[in-house]
């Protein structure tokens, strides 16, 4: 069995598909195996992907969303760990050795996130985006509810075991499903940042955090603090603790019963 399943999620994105598999496919770690999840796609993604049948597991299914799509790679994963890569998203050679070469030297390290560049259209790195290193379980958790930084889903690297408390990505959510999944892990699990950037994050017109819909996002807060037994006096006294909020972005589910703009870009996936 392979030790890592790089699962990679996509829906008419066949040109992005192949380059997200050719920098899977050079990793200097060689011990995985590559999943694509093909949402429904309607374009020529099964074609483009026909070089690459003998190194690739291609799976087609009905188009049900970017959690669905997580979801059938996760259950079809024969890795220890799971990583997922989007299909408009790209590894560097190097991330899934540091990766693991991190893991080893911290096995208590089940949830581990890297930093990762901005990407232009035009290939040019436009930003490092340098997601905060927490001290215990406690900060990540404050510190991803208030979205004081985000995680990059390509950055991840989880142990699969993981699922088995978190339950999977919830179905229904097609933006924020990847906020509310990493919120769900640190309930359980102390994540590690790896100060190095390991992934590019491509911007084009067709991300999907560029539709800046916060559709379910009163949802998430509410069960996220009823998950973590949290409540105004208690956030309250992580604010005195870690700081607080910087803009306003997240509200509790009282003072926000209407749909707005989300402006985070935790939202990237299959659709």
């Amino acid at each position: 069995m392979p030790k890592i399943s790089v699962v990679i999620p996509t829906y008419n994105r066949g040109e992005f598909t192949v380059h997200a598999v050719e920098s899977v496919l050079a990793q200097t770690y060689k011990d995985y195996e590559i999943i694509v999840v093909d949402d429904g796609s309607t374009d020529n993604t099964e074609e483009l992907l026909q070089p690459y049948k003998d190194r690739v597991r291609y799976v087609k299914q009905k188009n049900q969303g970017p959690s669905a799509a997580r979801n059938t790679g996760i259950r079809l994963a024969e890795g220890e760990y799971i990583a997922f890569c989007d299909s408009d998203d790209r590894f560097l050679p190097e991330k899934l050795e540091k990766q693991m070469e991190f893991i080893e030297k911290n096995p208590d390290c089940k949830f581990l996130y890297t930093w990762y560049y901005n990407v232009n259209d035009q290939g040019e790195y436009t930003k490092l985006r340098k997601p905060n290193t927490c001290e215990n379980k406690e900060q990540l958790q404050y510190f991803l509810f208030i979205r004081k930084f985000t995680i990059r889903t390509s950055t991840l690297l989880i142990h699969k075991s993981c699922f088995e408390k978190t339950g999977l990505f919830i179905e229904k959510y097609w933006y924020s499903q990847d906020w509310d999944m990493w919120l769900r892990l640190a309930a359980y699990y102390r994540g590690y940042c790896l100060e190095e950037p390991l992934a590019e994050y491509w911007l084009h017109e067709d991300n999907r955090s560029s539709l800046r819909v916060r559709i379910y996002h009163p949802e998430i807060i509410e069960s996220t603090l009823k998950l973590y037994g949290w409540d105004e006096k208690k956030i309250a006294k992580l604010e005195e603790k870690y700081g607080k909020r910087e803009s306003q972005e997240v509200q509790y589910p009282s003072k926000n019963p209407g749909n707005g703009s989300d402006s985070t870009d935790v939202n990237g996936g299959s659709s």
